[in-house]
């Protein structure tokens, strides 16, 4: 990708308001985003590539401003990031970086489990739940937020407004503790059987 190219994609978005802080944050995105694309990484993806994906992730970004489709009230650098990431895993996947898992993507490393015998809640009992939750917004937020995901990049990644993640997250909340709740109490009843079982 062609710096002038995403000068251009950006010249094409200033129409003021979205179009301006886009323009705008261009010379931090551009110096700050492929050296945390790397980081992210795990420098699996050279310098270069990284720039080319930051500069590939504000042109599709600005073009989609150009064409009126980024609500006014966007969250600008955390929309940017989110694409620049989404982007740089599907060149990790294309080039067989990352595997799938479920709905989500996650680093081909070495998985860090605890001991065999140790209860780990996220994987156990949390990760679960959300599998088993219908397919809707609130699902998409928690998983999003179980994989480390701020606030704004769920919010960009999913094109909603923050008050209305918060409240989505609410509802998911309420819904997996109640799912959880279940889940405990089936499990006590069932170390409680087998502790009567061996008296």
């Amino acid at each position: 990708m062609v710096d002038g190219e995403t000068r251009e994609g950006a010249a094409l978005a200033v129409d003021g308001g979205v179009g301006q802080r886009l323009y705008d944050h261009y010379p931090v995105f551009i110096g700050r985003e492929p050296h945390a694309l790397r980081r992210r990484s795990d420098e699996k993806l050279s310098l270069q590539a990284c720039q080319d994906i930051a500069q590939e992730a504000f042109l599709r970004v600005a073009r989609k401003a150009a064409r009126g489709e980024l609500d006014e009230t966007v969250n600008v650098p955390a929309y940017l990031r989110t694409a620049a990431w989404n982007l740089a895993r599907d060149r990790l996947r294309a080039e067989g970086r990352l595997e799938l898992a479920g709905d989500g993507l996650t680093a081909s490393m070495p998985e860090q489990r605890p001991a065999v015998g140790e209860f780990d809640p996220l994987e156990d009992l949390v990760r679960p739940a959300i599998d088993a939750m219908p397919p809707s917004r609130r699902r998409q937020v928690v998983r999003l937020q179980s994989q480390g995901l701020s606030d704004g990049e769920i919010a960009a990644s999913l094109g909603m407004r923050t008050d209305r993640l918060h409240r989505e997250r609410y509802k998911a909340v309420l819904e997996l503790r109640g799912a959880l709740v279940a889940f405990i109490r089936d499990e006590h009843r069932k170390t409680t059987r087998c502790l009567k079982k061996d008296r």
